[in-house]
């Protein structure tokens, strides 16, 4: 231990009069700079986040102001940022927002906020004798908006599908679950995310921004005011409301009728295929409850693919009221049980003939338990139709009852063809509905028309063994066949499924164009899809979409109900963008 001591006592000794430097005189020299450096730049970067943060809600702040449209003072419209900032939550222990600050300009606002951020290491330059003060960094923020003077109408076009009733995974039984839904299902999510993005488009009053709400599943329903209207002895021009059938497709799935001896009949000059008025009027003789809820077949091909006007010279171009045969009782059963048995048809043998039949509606005898009445219509000449079409409007009250009020409910499956080309036509100038600006408004050139297609699954038809070979539908029965042509190409339910995929390629490219007679102006097509789903589908609906001013399609895909209310949010930026920067 003496030697040891000894060893170390000299070695000190020797340290203390080196005259060649000193580690601690290094470091004091050369440490604490670098440290500094080194820290600073990691405040630099907290510095750099947090003001992004604080300048993107600043221009989010901004851009909702200027769509307000109120007589804001500069006090009331500072509140308004104020909160609209905080609700980002921008701020923590770190960093604060002292002041909020908002000012009319001639044409619009300015927005400005001013943060601060308390540094962690660069108020180690103190010891250097520096004497700025390094102790916080502040973020000064300005945006500046235009008022808004363009115009938007947007159609949300929405799947009510049973499926909507599932969660992240469809499971046995989920898509019945219609009465209530549970909180994780998709119907609850979408409804939320369809909020959000009304919240960031509606001004609560205003005439600059209008939506339209499409619900829609085998076909689309247009609503009570056309119902009471055709009841009522006014039908519009447009629907092929008549005893005698005009469109194509119209009374096809049923006999047809002598209207000069009035009685059914096989030949002769007088022998003409019903409309569905005639079979709907047998009905509701029957039971006044009974009537035309409002849903609509597809038009004819081409029209089914088209905005044109319609027009009674040409009936192909009619919308007809689509109506649910009932189909043939058991004991006509020829493989398969039938999906929509309503009324007793007395007869037996053929069971093509005996759905055909019209003397049934001459003497009405309903199956037990199945003369369904309310809406969602679980059996009857209604069954598989949605809740109504809302047209444009900018009552924002209106639309938010009616996302309320969607109920996805399960009987045909998903046709996207039925809502998209009803999603174009609520946007047009033209009937059936005539909401959307005109082309000779002055308004017209600042107008973006956008239209949001949201789907959970891809085209399906429901294929079934008996005569009709699928269940209902607004593009009627695969099985139907008319001078010599199935309705969707082929009685097989999934080459029906790959040409209603064709359909839907050519229709997306249509809205898109928007290539009517009255203009040819586009559309900007949003589509987002749901859950799993297959490569050629999912490329399907991203091919449909439109492209954004990068070339990306406007094309989005939720995993799960989770991701929906950030997919809304993304697409509520674009369009508040669009319409205030057109």
């Amino acid at each position: 231990m003496g030697c040891l001591g000894f060893s170390l006592n000299m070695t000190f000794r020797r340290f203390r009069r080196d005259e060649r430097g000193n580690i601690f005189i290094l470091f004091a020299a050369t440490g604490l700079p670098l440290l500094v450096f080194m820290g600073g730049a990691v405040d630099v970067a907290r510095f750099a986040r947090y003001r992004t943060d604080l300048a993107n809600a600043v221009d989010s702040a901004a851009l909702a102001l200027a769509r307000q449209h109120g007589d804001y003072s500069d006090p009331e419209a500072t509140d308004f940022v104020t909160q609209y900032i905080d609700a980002f939550g921008v701020e923590d222990s770190q960093f604060t927002v002292q002041t909020y600050d908002a000012k009319r300009l001639e044409h619009g606002w300015r927005v400005t906020a001013n943060g601060t951020m308390k540094t962690m290491f660069l108020p180690i330059a103190k010891l250097r004798n520096i004497s700025a003060n390094l102790d916080v960094m502040k973020a000064d923020v300005l945006a500046e908006v235009s008022d808004s003077t363009n115009r938007l109408e947007l159609a949300l076009v929405f799947d009510n599908t049973g499926s909507m009733n599932c969660g992240n995974v469809e499971t046995f039984g989920c898509a019945g679950n219609w009465t209530n839904p549970g909180a994780g299902s998709r119907i609850v999510a979408l409804k939320a995310a369809a909020h959000t993005l009304i919240d960031s488009l509606m001004p609560a009053g205003g005439e600059d921004v209008k939506i339209a709400l499409v619900p829609f599943e085998g076909d689309v329903n247009v609503g009570s005011s056309v119902v009471d209207a055709a009841y009522g002895g006014h039908p519009p021009a447009w629907l092929d409301w008549s005893d005698q059938a005009k469109a194509k497709y119209n009374g096809r799935n049923f006999g047809k009728y002598d209207f000069v001896a009035n009685a059914p009949c096989a030949t002769g000059s007088n022998c003409k295929f019903v409309g569905h008025k005639w079979v709907y009027d047998k009905l509701k003789a029957n039971d006044a409850n009974v009537k035309w809820a409002g849903c609509v077949e597809m038009r004819a091909e081409p029209y089914d693919l088209t905005d044109s006007t319609p027009s009674a010279s040409v009936p192909d171009t009619l919308f007809v009221p689509r109506i649910w045969p009932d189909e043939p009782d058991s004991s006509n059963d020829d493989g398969d049980n039938y999906q929509n048995n309503y009324l007793n048809d007395g007869m037996s043998g053929n069971a093509a003939t005996a759905q055909k039949s019209l003397t049934k509606f001459t003497s009405i005898a309903w199956q037990s338990g199945r003369k369904d009445t309310t809406f969602p219509f679980e059996h009857g000449p209604n069954w598989g139709c949605p809740r109504p079409i809302v047209p444009l409007t900018n009552d924002k009250s209106v639309i938010d009852a009616a996302i309320d009020g969607m109920l996805s409910y399960y009987s045909t499956g998903t046709f996207i063809p039925t809502g998209l080309v009803w999603g174009w036509h609520v946007l047009s100038p033209t009937e059936p509905f005539t909401e959307g600006i005109q082309p000779d408004d002055p308004n017209y050139a600042r107008t973006t028309k956008a239209v949001l297609l949201f789907t959970d699954g891809a085209n399906v038809v429901s294929g079934t063994n008996n005569h009709n070979h699928s269940r209902f539908s607004g593009y009627n029965y695969t099985g139907l066949q008319v001078d010599g042509a199935y309705r969707l190409g082929s009685a097989n339910a999934g080459t029906a499924v790959d040409n209603m995929d064709t359909k839907t390629a050519q229709l997306c490219s249509n809205v898109k164009v928007n290539g009517t007679a009255e203009t040819d102006d586009d559309i900007r097509l949003y589509t987002i899809t749901f859950g799993e789903m297959s490569a050629a589908d999912e490329a399907l609906m991203r091919d449909c979409a439109s492209l954004d001013e990068k070339g990306n399609h406007l094309h989005f895909h939720a995993p799960s109900t989770g991701d929906l209310q950030s997919i809304f949010s993304q697409i509520g930026e674009d369009l508040s963008t669009l319409h205030l920067s057109m």
